[in-house]
């Protein structure tokens, strides 16, 4: 997902950049007998960071013929994705059903999903996530630059999966790949 300004692609399919899991992942505390779904599978961003063998993992992908809000998931520990913004709340509604009782999901998101006279009705239906980690810097999706707007993982974390994330609004660090120390400038007289 990326903050388009109208100009969305195709699928809504915006990769989560590697440092924005990486950050998520160095938090998480996976169960040996944990079940995991990707309900946007994408280029396996999410995915293959999981560190569950693959027999415990299930996807859905549009592109690779499985659509999530058409297929049902047995119950899942542990949901984490990275959505198309449009489809946000049916995949979450569906998601937050799908999670057993002491599960952990998260989304990945704008942070200006929690507004939207339009989804006042949601948010009261489903509250509001019990963790809310601030992605700094903000996500280079693609085109090379950072995004206009502020994103963050919505976390439900029934099952403390999270331990160390606190409760509420927080920040997560994550690298940023595409900073560059910036060069000195060189002092150079020139000849006469």
């Amino acid at each position: 997902m990326s903050s388009t300004h109208g100009n969305v692609r195709a699928n809504e399919l915006y990769p989560t950049p590697d440092n924005v899991v990486d950050a998520l992942m160095a938090q998480l505390v996976l169960r040996p007998d944990d079940k995991f779904l990707e309900p946007c599978r994408g280029t396996d961003a999410v995915y293959n960071k999981v560190a569950l063998p693959d027999s415990q993992k299930s996807w859905a992908e549009l592109d690779r013929g499985v659509n999530y809000l058409t297929t049902a998931f047995a119950q899942q520990d542990v949901i984490i994705t990275n959505p198309p913004f449009s489809l946000t709340v049916d995949f979450l509604t569906k998601s937050l059903s799908e999670l057993a009782p002491d599960g952990t999901l998260a989304y990945l998101q704008r942070v200006n999903f929690l507004g939207s006279k339009l989804r006042v009705p949601f948010w009261a239906e489903v509250g509001f996530p019990n963790k809310t980690p601030i992605i700094v810097p903000r996500p280079r999706f693609v085109g090379g630059g950072s995004d206009s707007c502020e994103y963050s993982w919505f976390i439900w974390d029934r099952g403390n999966r999270f331990p160390n994330m606190p409760q509420g609004l927080s920040h997560i660090i994550s690298a940023d790949p595409v900073k560059q120390p910036k060069a000195k400038k060189l002092n150079v007289k020139k000849a006469a």
